[in-house]
């Protein structure tokens, strides 16, 4: 388990995830995320194995989420990271979901015109991402039957990206672009 760089990596990577199941005392299987921020910064990761999370891997996954206005990172709940591996999976694992905006600081989240005040992205429970290749009424529509499914999540479609949430389930439309 590790950071790969790249398609071809991540592929291979997937495709090897992506085995029947093993007997008992076998590796299990791995769950992966490949993501990229707003500053270009990309992991493709294995960041759990089974009921197991990689913890170097979640540290790679809390850099990369962290407020890129304050150079703060911020919390990276497993279930987050979850809940996008999730939805890419959905998507397959053809390009990296792009993070448009992950932790926040309140300094940060103040000083953006649309943040509601109370935001979750203050708490690292929030991602705004867009999945390139699609649509974001298909990235809305996936994660909407995704939350749908589940029973909770909160997603808002801002017009040029979805916002998931590991919230109550909440659904949103705000056009800004």
């Amino acid at each position: 388990m590790g950071l790969m760089r790249g398609r071809r990596g991540f592929l291979a990577g997937a495709a090897a995830m992506a085995t029947t199941a093993r007997p008992a005392g076998a590796q299990q299987r791995e769950r992966w995320i490949w993501i990229q921020n707003a500053a270009g910064e990309e992991v493709a990761v294995a960041y759990r194995a089974g009921q197991d999370y990689n913890l170097a891997a979640l540290v790679q996954l809390q850099r990369l989420f962290r407020d890129l206005r304050a150079n703060a990172p911020g919390p990276i709940p497993p279930l987050l990271v979850d809940m996008l591996s999730l939805l890419q999976e959905r998507f397959g694992y053809v390009r990296p979901l792009r993070l448009i905006s992950g932790y926040r600081t309140p300094q940060t989240n103040a000083g953006l015109p649309f943040a509601a005040p109370n935001s979750l992205h203050m708490r690292g429970m929030a991602a705004d991402i867009i999945v390139p290749g699609f649509s974001q009424s298909e990235v809305v529509g996936q994660a909407m039957a995704l939350s749908n499914h589940l029973g909770f999540m909160g997603i808002g479609w801002y017009g040029s990206f979805t916002h998931v949430d590991i919230g109550p389930k909440a659904n949103w439309a705000r056009m800004i672009n």
